[in-house]
């Protein structure tokens, strides 16, 4: 393999230069053209770098860990997916591990994130303190979670207030008077969904169930007339709703894309939200604090609002590509 002299010389360079850009000192403060030589000069050479050597130099593994329930959800392969394409993009690594809601599992998957020396987490599970979980030689560890504003991490939230309020205006036109909602204890559409209730005067029904399987057990007990659910348990709900011949309720989808990967009936409509862009920009908030440890790894970093679907209407929108989000800024 070319020594970094070798690319050195061929991009008619220093050394010390070479080094520099190889570890990501080149992102904006080196001229294009200086970075192109270098890059030609690597593609010519067929020059790999050492990511365990330069692991070793820098303290960082370029490595982020992505801490799931289960990877066969849509919900959460395209979100890995999409995570793992702007990792790439970086010259990052993803690292999965899966929890299947157990949490023997949940404890294993720490453990392994930890003996990979990530450099930031992207968690769609819950924690207590999971700050202090990944503290590593005194260093606090950035942790990034979709949807929960939990102390010690940074919250990825889509607004939907206004998603909430056209849905209300969808129902009414039904025949609904009240819908059952539920998105997940702590996840900050529950409060959203208590503004809008008081807003519109049109009950979002929130109860406080600690668990996807009360819930279910309500349905099962009272068959309310539209169910607003995450979409991380719609199968499960789809599963009870089977059981019966009569009971058909209209059901809203929070993550509606899952309607890409899932056609029924009973799908009426969704909150709109980006996997896309949720996921894309963890991965570039996470990147941006492993490479500048003094920016902030705690607060809410808002993203696009989500909007209302209405699927009996025969037009469904089609998201923006990833490619259209913005790229981040260096606050939250």
């Amino acid at each position: 393999m070319p020594t970094l002299k070798e690319i050195a010389r061929e991009a008619g360079v220093s050394g010390a230069l070479v080094s520099y850009y190889l570890n990501g000192g080149g992102k904006g403060r080196m001229r294009e053209e200086t970075r192109r030589r270098i890059d030609e000069a690597i593609r010519k050479l067929k020059y790999h770098p050492n990511r365990l050597a330069r692991s070793l130099r820098t303290g960082r593994s370029r490595s982020i860990g992505f801490l799931a329930g289960n990877i066969a959800n849509p919900y959460i392969g395209h979100l890995a997916e999409e995570a793992l394409e702007e990792a790439l993009e970086h010259d990052y690594t993803l690292i999965p591990a899966l929890t299947d809601g157990n949490a023997d599992r949940k404890r294993s998957a720490l453990e392994f994130l930890r003996r990979n020396r990530i450099d930031g987490l992207f968690s769609t599970v819950g924690f207590e303190n999971i700050g202090e979980e990944f503290n590593r030689e005194g260093k606090e560890f950035p942790v990034v979670r979709p949807a929960f504003a939990e102390p010690g991490m940074l919250s990825l939230q889509h607004s939907v207030g206004g998603a909430f309020r056209e849905m209300v205006r969808f129902l009414r036109s039904r025949g609904h008077t009240s819908v059952l909602t539920f998105f997940g204890e702590g996840m900050s559409w529950n409060a959203e969904a208590e503004i809008c209730s008081a807003e519109t005067g049109f009950p979002l029904l929130n109860p406080e169930l600690s668990s996807a399987e009360l819930f279910l057990e309500r349905i099962a007990a009272e068959h309310p007339g539209a169910i607003v659910l995450n979409g991380q348990i719609l199968y499960p709900v789809l599963d009870l709703i089977s059981e019966t011949t009569e009971y058909r309720p209209d059901l809203i989808i929070g993550v509606d894309e899952f309607h890409t990967f899932l056609e029924s009936p009973l799908i009426a409509g969704g909150i709109r939200t980006s996997t896309a862009e949720t996921a894309r920009t963890g991965i570039r908030l996470l990147i941006e604090r492993a490479e500048n440890p003094a920016l902030p790894r705690e607060g809410i970093h808002s993203l696009t609002p989500g909007t209302f679907v209405d699927y009996t209407s025969g037009s469904v929108p089609v998201m923006l590509p990833a490619s259209r989000f913005p790229k981040t800024n260096q606050g939250v």
